[in-house]
């Protein structure tokens, strides 16, 4: 069996990194970071510092990050990293008229998802933000859709009014609140429900294409979609595998 790969993704508000090789991914670990500084080299050195590696791939959507996961913790780890660079080569077409400006990680996941389920597909990632990036059979990536995430929701309802609490989004059965907190709660889960049903509703209806699959990744995505009344496919770990994918594919490797 051929060593793993590790992928890093640098997100908003923390690093997930993971092992994957032909059997999925392993050795998953979360690094928060706190506000926004980067401390968590040394922690995830001792976690994978020993371990016989194939390579590293990194994707960022923080770029005053990058250079210390990508450069100081490849030489500390002694591995060569490369890194997931919106506009070079993918094993998809990307037709989206700025593809620089597309974020690595949505890259990843339209790799992954093509891999997993095929196109035509739509993507949401319930993270920071929520993204839905749509990826045809043809054209390949097109582009997508970028809206606020949960956790954005929730911290409006503390910091832009005098008398609301500031909560943390849960999810609930409850559409009337017989407390302030019941009613916030409602409003937020089943709002952003709302949300995320009338938008892949609109891009489905834009494309043409009704039977296109909704691939769902990102910490709040189980959540947000439980008992969703669409057919959706849960795929926790899509952004890590598709920048193991991206990477297989540009150093013409297989997994």
């Amino acid at each position: 069996m051929k060593d793993p790969v590790l992928v890093i993704d640098i997100g908003n508000t923390s690093t997930t990194t993971a092992l994957v090789d032909a059997d999925g991914v392993r050795e998953l670990r979360r690094f928060l970071r706190k506000d926004g500084v980067e401390t968590n080299l040394p922690r995830a050195i001792d976690v994978y510092g020993r371990t016989a590696l194939r390579g590293i791939a990194v994707g960022s959507v923080v770029p005053d990050l990058t250079p210390a996961w990508r450069d100081v913790f490849a030489r500390a780890i002694g591995v060569e990293a490369w890194e997931l660079v919106p506009g070079g080569p993918l094993e998809i077409p990307v037709t989206y008229p700025a593809p620089r400006t597309i974020g690595a990680d949505r890259l990843a996941n339209a790799v992954a998802a093509v891999r997993t389920v095929g196109a035509p597909v739509v993507v949401a990632d319930f993270g920071t933000a929520l993204t839905f990036d749509i990826v045809l059979e043809d054209d390949g990536y097109i582009g997508g859709v970028i809206a606020p995430g949960i956790e954005m929701m929730y911290s409006y309802f503390g910091e832009k009014t005098a008398l609301l609490p500031k909560l943390t989004p849960e999810p609930t059965d409850k559409i009337i609140g017989k407390t302030t907190a019941e009613a916030m709660h409602a409003g937020a889960h089943y709002g952003y429900r709302g949300m995320v049903r009338e938008i892949f509703h609109e891009i489905r209806k834009k494309t043409g294409l009704d039977g296109m699959n909704l691939v769902a990744t990102g910490g709040f995505a189980s959540q947000v979609l439980h008992d969703f009344d669409e057919p959706v496919i849960l795929s926790p770990t899509l952004t890590l595998e598709g920048l193991a994918f991206a990477r297989a594919y540009a150093c013409n490797e297989s997994l």
